[in-house]
């Protein structure tokens, strides 16, 4: 599971902020949030596939 975690907490992120947006009375509200979460869950993944060493580590 090591390396996969960061891609389920993006997965997790992109169906939450999904959902959100699928909620029309927090959708007419705040149209924005759903699109900040899967955007944000998108970078994780595309941050996550570059790189390959934990926080704080030299390569």
């Amino acid at each position: 599971m090591q390396g996969y975690r960061t891609y389920v907490a993006a997965a997790l992120v992109a169906v939450f902020g999904a959902l959100a947006s699928s909620d029309w009375v927090g959708f007419l509200n705040d149209p924005k949030a759903g699109a900040v979460a899967i955007g944000s869950a998108a970078l994780m993944a595309i941050m996550r596939s570059i790189t390959s060493t934990p926080p704080g580590k030299d390569a």
